[in-house]
Formats: structure tokens, C-alpha cells, sequence
């Protein structure tokens, strides 16, 4: 989608030589940039049968409302700047706009993090009911292009059937992260044809091919060199780990997801409140118990602090991955968490 990504980068640009301006002045943020992304997805701000500001519901005045054939489709509600848009007082204020007028999901924004949420589901909480978040700073093109074109004008009525199928691709994707030797046998047989017509006078078996891929795939998920997964050749353990200007030890690779939480625990971003913490479909990261959605024990439960549990059943790559979304859910960017692994022996 070519117009959204010239848009973000447009918008990303204004960010950088005028963020002052915009956590200051929500008029702005709106204008300068929430508007131009809206119209890369297809919304024409100026377009009243698309777009119409400050419509009056019964419980509120909304930012903006999205109209499509008529109907309203979605509320999204712009702050300035320097507002935490993942505070849970602004979060109920859209929920209660949503339902309302019976809507299913609404659009929260600062400009720089936008959170597409769910206005209501049976048996959840409300960060369960974050759909996704979007931080134009920190986030990567392909996922801010991915992500925010789920609400444009093609999209946003069939928001459910495109959010299932990008869930079942992240379920997939981490569970190919947490096992890397299965996700080595899928690669295997094109890494060997690939290398068969390059260099026909060799043969290459598949166990050999599986081991060398897997060895690459853990220095890529890692960061590190390392052995494979089972038979007793673990990956060795990391040195030390870094969120921030903070440092810490490690001796083994649970201790990343653990530290993570205590780091969160520490700033008052981990509370009862916020918990279950959700890690895949049917998996919690954090709860205020040792249990799945479903009843499921956690595996590995580590007791936290303040009385939560959070599950450390991961590799190693999974480790560092769930702690950055653990970073990622309460209001940090995942990139500010840095592991170094041992070195071979």
C-alpha cells in the first residue's frame, strides 16, 4: 500500500521536528498528523460521508466517526501527544462510546501510538481487548502498514475475518520461534534442492542440512551462536540482559522473561489490573493464577513480586520474544530489551 507508506514516512518526518507542537496541541495531532494516515486508508477527512467529527453519541462526543453505505463503522478518538493513550481511563472512554452505539471496535490515538480495541467480549479484560498496537517511533514499516490497514476503507468491514487470519499467522509464527528444529525441517528440502542445482557434484543429506539450519536460525532468533535444542545440547545461557540504562544478570533464559516483569513490576506498569497478560490464542503470559484461558496449568510458572505468575515454558527465542511483547503491552518498546548471550565454549 503505497499511499500509507509514504503517508507514515511523511508523518514520522513531522513527528521528529515537531513533536513539542504535538504533545501540546491536539488540534494538531489531529490536522498535521492523524489526518493524513486517515486518508492514506482511504478515509477522506474532508469527505462528510466518510468522515464526520465530534458526532454526539449517548455517551460521549467522539473524536471522529467513520461512516461506510451509510452506516458508522468505527470511533476513534485522538489525544495530544503526551497523553498514555494505554491508560485505562482513556481506553473505557472509547470502549463506552462503542457500546453504546452497539459498535464493535474503536480507534485510539496520539498520533504516535495508535490502538485499534475491542468494545466488548464476554470473559475478558480490557487489555485483553486490545486488538493491536501501533507505535509509528519503534515499529518496523511492513508491521505499521500491516497493522493500520486493517481499518482501511477495503477492510474495516471485515475486520473480524482479517484479525482471525492474522492471528492464526502470529500463533503459527511464534510457535515456529519456539521450535526452531521443526521450522529447519520445513526449510531443509528447498535449502537441499536449491544447493543440488547450484553445485550438482555434491550431495547434501537432510539431517545435515536440518542441523546447519537450525544452528543459523538460533543465531538469528537469539542473537547468539548456539547448539541446537534438545538431546542435551541446549543453547548455553546468556550473560546479561538490558532494558533501558538497566542491566542485569543472567544464568539462565527464563530469567529474561522474570527480570522483564520485575523491571515493569517496578515501574507500576504490572499490576493485578492488567493481568491475564495474553502470549498466544490460548495462552496467558501473566495471570494472577498459574492457568491458560482454558484451565491449562502453566508449565514453568515463576511467582512474581506483587503475587502474579508469569509462564517461562519457552526456548530461548521465545524467552526474549515474550518479553518483548510483555515491554510492548505495557506502554514500552520491545527494542529497549538487549540479551548477550555466553560466548562457545
Amino acid at each position: 500500500m503505497t499511499d500509507l507508506t509514504e503517508a507514515i514516512a511523511r508523518v514520522k518526518e513531522r513527528i521528529r521536528n515537531y513533536r513539542s507542537l504535538y504533545e501540546q496541541n491536539e488540534m494538531a495531532t489531529r490536522n498535521q498528523v492523524v489526518d493524513p494516515i486517515l486518508r492514506a486508508l482511504g478515509w477522506d477527512t474532508e469527505d462528510p460521508a466518510k468522515v464526520q467529527p465530534n458526532v454526539a453519541t449517548e455517551e460521549g462526543v467522539p473524536d471522529y466517526t467513520l461512516f461506510l453505505d451509510g452506516r458508522k463503522v468505527l470511533f476513534i478518538e485522538a489525544k495530544k501527544m503526551s497523553v498514555d493513550v494505554e491508560d485505562k481511563r482513556v481506553l473505557g472512554q472509547l470502549a463506552r462510546y462503542c457500546f453504546g452505539e452497539g459498535m464493535s471496535y474503536g480507534l485510539l490515538t496520539n498520533g504516535v501510538v495508535w490502538i485499534l480495541f475491542r468494545a466488548f467480549q464476554e470473559g475478558t479484560t480490557m487489555s485483553e481487548r486490545v486488538v493491536w498496537k501501533a507505535d509509528l517511533e519503534h515499529d518496523n514499516m511492513d508491521t505499521l502498514v500491516r497493522k493500520l490497514n486493517t481499518v482501511s476503507t477495503e477492510n474495516v468491514g471485515t475486520i473480524d475475518r482479517l484479525l482471525e487470519r492474522l492471528g492464526i499467522l502470529d500463533e503459527v509464527w511464534q510457535s515456529l520461534l519456539d521450535d526452531p528444529k521443526t521450522l529447519a525441517k520445513g526449510i531443509a528440502p528447498l535449502f537441499q534442492a536449491l544447493a543440488k542445482d547450484a553445485h550438482p557434484d555434491f550431495e547434501l543429506s537432510l539431517e545435515e542440512i536440518e542441523d546447519f539450519v537450525r544452528e543459523r536460525l538460533n543465531e538469528v532468533l537469539v542473537g547468539e551462536p548456539s547448539a541446537g535444542e534438545d538431546g542435551g545440547d541446549n543453547p548455553p545461557s546468556p550473560r546479561t540482559m538490558r532494558i533501558g540504562r538497566d542491566s542485569f544478570p543472567l544464568r539462565n533464559w527464563y530469567e529474561v522473561l522474570v527480570n522483564t516483569a520485575e523491571w515493569l513490576i517496578r515501574k507500576g506498569k504490572l499490576q493485578k489490573e492488567q493481568c491475564p497478560v495474553v502470549s498466544g490464542h490460548k495462552r496467558y503470559l501473566v495471570n494472577t493464577e498459574p492457568k491458560h484461558r482454558y484451565g491449562d496449568a502453566f508449565r514453568a510458572p515463576r511467582k512474581l513480586s506483587n503475587g502474579l505468575y508469569i509462564e517461562t515454558h519457552y526456548s530461548a527465542s521465545g524467552c526474549i520474544f515474550n518479553a518483548r511483547k510483555l515491554l510492548e503491552h505495557c506502554g514500552f518498546s520491545g527494542s529497549e530489551l538487549e540479551v548477550t548471550g555466553s560466548e562457545q565454549p
